[in-house]
């Protein structure tokens, strides 16, 4: 697998990292003509979730911790074959601040379900960052 940053590409190739910023820009592109704003602006609501105050509240760790469920990744391939998010969450929601999701399909095997079923199993915010 490839070194995010810095890889054995040719030297006028992209890295992955910056193919991974390439291929998102163009897919979020084309989001954007399918899916515009104005469709579903008016169904946007705040979240009852305050991202900052869970950092600096925390849980009983010190510091607060990020976790993220992530099920494979560029560099290293597929992490957990046996992926079960219900499972992950549960533990995550006695130590995490906060749970960051991925949902990136190409790179991460991700899906933007997985927000919704983290959403299920705890009160903690999520981060959708991989857009």
């Amino acid at each position: 697998m490839q070194n995010i940053v810095q890889d054995n590409a040719q030297p006028n190739q992209p890295t992955i990292l910056q193919k991974i910023v390439q291929d998102k820009a163009i897919w979020v592109a084309q989001k954007e003509q399918a899916f515009p704003l104005s469709e579903f602006q008016h169904k946007i609501v705040k979240s009852d979730h305050d991202f900052y105050a869970a950092l600096a509240k925390g849980t009983h760790q010190e510091p607060a911790y990020i976790l993220e469920c992530k099920k494979a990744s560029p560099s290293k391939g597929l992490i957990r074959a046996e992926f079960d998010l219900d499972s992950i969450a549960q533990v995550y929601k006695n130590y995490a601040a906060a749970i960051s999701v991925l949902t990136d399909e190409q790179y991460f095997q991700g899906d933007f379900r997985y927000i919704d079923q983290v959403k299920r199993q705890t009160t903690q915010p999520i981060l959708c960052k991989d857009l």
